[in-house]
């Protein structure tokens, strides 16, 4: 069925820098499993403008760079929020996989000048993300906080309204995008499954000065779809590679 067209007074003109191409954990595909120091400059040697990490909490709230919420521990699997950062720090320094803090990340992006996407999903730590962010110095329009629920995005709003958020969709939310979500949406962008973006819901998105990210893309025809048919502002991919060379 064809959307309805629907003309909605803009939130906000965009304030936030577009990227079109943003490494999801760097290039996992290259340097699995990602979230790494080496897999976010992998990412950006192949051609990415931005990356995206994902957001854990210690106990005693230090914000660190992990995709899972438990990792294994003595053989068991534990989560973050189990044990400070200390005792993380020091049980995977001499791995693969050593849990890196945010505000090395933070920093090595606005170093870098790179974006930088904050997956979040740490209901609780809005105050402890949002200082890190103030602290860091990174650029606010070369920042995007996706993944996070409407109660964190209205707590975050509050703590400083600077901080770019996102709405996030994923094709298991079973949400209808409809014209009242559109007319709806008071967020900087929408970073929402490609398999959920056409060229009218775009469009409309668009009008609303909303940047338009596609994400998990890694297929060729996918990525040219999203970037010439769509024309999405980004696209969240494993292979940067794969869509600077298109």
């Amino acid at each position: 069925m064809p959307l309805p067209f629907v003309w909605v007074k803009s939130f906000m003109a965009s304030r936030i820098r577009s990227f079109p191409i943003v490494g999801h954990r760097g290039a996992p595909v290259f340097l699995p499993p990602g979230n790494t120091r080496e897999s976010l400059r992998k990412a950006v040697e192949m051609g990415a403008q931005a990356v995206s990490v994902n957001v854990r909490s210690t106990r005693d709230e230090v914000l660190v760079v992990y995709h899972a919420a438990a990792r294994r521990l003595d053989g068991v699997d534990t989560p973050i929020r189990e044990h400070d950062f200390a005792r993380w720090q020091s049980y995977t320094a001499d791995t693969d996989l050593p849990l890196i803090p945010l505000v090395e990340v933070l920093d090595w992006a606005k170093g870098a000048q790179i974006g930088l996407m904050l997956d979040y999903a740490e209901a609780g730590t809005e105050s402890a993300l949002a200082r890190a962010i103030r602290q860091s110095g990174l650029p606010f329009d070369s920042l995007l906080v996706v993944g996070a629920e409407l109660p964190s995005r209205q707590m975050l709003r509050s703590l400083d309204p600077r901080i770019p958020l996102a709405h996030t969709l994923a094709p298991e939310d079973h949400v209808s995008i409809d014209a009242q979500l559109l007319a709806g949406l008071d967020t900087d962008a929408v970073t929402w499954h490609s398999r959920l973006l056409t060229p009218p819901i775009v469009k409309v998105l668009h009008l609303r000065e909303i940047v338009v990210y596609g994400w998990q893309v890694d297929l060729r025809d996918e990525l040219l779809r999203l970037r010439d048919a769509c024309a999405v502002d980004g696209i969240v991919t494993n292979r940067p590679d794969l869509l600077a060379a298109l």
